[in-house]
């Protein structure tokens, strides 16, 4: 059945709506929906700057909701203004990120190693400062011991030395005289009595010169402790070299001129000395006493006298007086000694003779 003309058909419905150009109404609002649901107008770009103008129409729209009473025409939503989204850089090749990733390892293994090798120079520098420390520490304590050791036998010392000194263990109880023939020893321990009793450290040496001094035979003297309780003195005496005639006799007198014993009689083995007007000790007995000490013991017992007006005129008289030797000079003695007895050796010993040797290259007899 047909529908009659005059009824016009109505267009078939299209699957997609259409959109309505028509203008709103006045006075009818447009309604607005939460913020919360609202979609952004535009995706946010990566290194963008934020529109000012977009947050000022989210924040007038929220205001629109919390007012209902503003005018629809001031709430519409503006129209989004367009940005330019930024120029994204130039993708590097493909070899050279690798290049790029490889040299970054590279750098990033060189500074492990780099590290590796300071931790290890750190090691060893403690490591040396450490082993230097040890050897100076030991070297120190090897000299501390050292001057400790010697410290310590210092102080030993000084004890035993104060002990010895101060002890009445080693004090003087006996006075031992040794080396007399002519001196009497027995008087000798008597003058040296004051020292027993002391310490054999503090012996009075000085008292003991004094107290010898009273001895003119005593020439030189040595003394020696002996532990624990003797005191030794060694005495040289006076050895006489010759006789000088007395009113009552002889005196045996040694190289200075001291006597050493008087006798009533003349001593053999001893010439006689003439000062021929010098004095004892004078330069004409010095120089006598010096020749007759350098004569060997054979040609001093031939000598019966000797007599020296000067240093230089020594003259030498043979045992029986018969001959006479001319010396002169101390000077040369042994060699004057030697050439005289060969020239007695060649002559009768009865002959008045005289021996000049003098000038022992040169020697005369007259």
């Amino acid at each position: 059945m047909k529908r009659p003309p005059a009824i016009p058909v109505p267009p078939p419905e299209s699957a997609v709506p259409t959109r309505v150009t028509g203008k709103r109404p006045a006075g009818i609002a447009a309604p607005v929906r939460p913020i919360a649901e609202q979609k952004p107008l535009q995706k946010p770009v990566p290194g963008a700057v934020p529109n000012r103008e977009q947050k000022s129409l989210a924040d007038a729209l929220q205001g629109a909701a919390r007012d209902p009473g503003l005018d629809a025409a001031s709430t519409s939503a503006p129209k989004p203004v367009p940005t330019s989204a930024p120029r994204s850089a130039p993708t590097p090749p493909l070899n050279a990120q690798r290049a790029q990733r490889a040299a970054e390892a590279e750098a990033r293994a060189a500074e492990a190693r780099a590290e590796k090798d300071m931790r290890a120079a750190e090691r060893q520098r403690r490591h040396y400062e450490r082993s230097e420390a040890r050897r100076f520490t030991e070297r120190s304590r090897r000299r501390r011991l050292g001057w400790l050791v010697s410290l310590g036998v210092v102080v030993a010392l000084v004890l035993v030395v104060v002990f010895t000194a101060y002890s009445p263990m080693f004090a003087v109880r006996t006075v031992a005289i040794e080396g007399t023939s002519r001196v009497d020893a027995a008087a000798v321990q008597t003058a040296l009595s004051a020292q027993l009793g002391k310490p054999l450290a503090l012996v009075d040496y000085g008292a003991i010169e004094a107290d010898l001094s009273a001895f003119p035979l005593i020439q030189s003297y040595s003394t020696e402790s002996q532990l624990p309780n003797t005191l030794v003195v060694h005495i040289v005496e006076r050895s006489p070299v010759g006789q000088i005639a007395s009113g009552t006799g002889f005196d045996l007198v040694d190289p200075a001129g001291v006597t050493v014993q008087h006798t009533e009689q003349q001593t053999a083995g001893f010439p006689v000395i003439d000062l021929a007007g010098g004095q004892l000790g004078g330069p004409g007995f010095l120089a006598s006493t010096t020749v007759l000490r350098t004569l060997p013991a054979e040609l001093l017992a031939k000598v019966g006298s000797v007599s020296a007006a000067t240093p230089d005129s020594v003259t030498l008289v043979l045992n029986g007086g018969a001959q006479k030797v001319i010396w002169g000079s101390a000077e040369s003695s042994s060699l004057k000694a030697l050439v005289l007895d060969k020239l007695i050796g060649t002559q009768n010993p009865d002959s008045r003779l005289t021996y000049d040797v003098s000038s022992p290259e040169s020697p005369v007899i007259t």
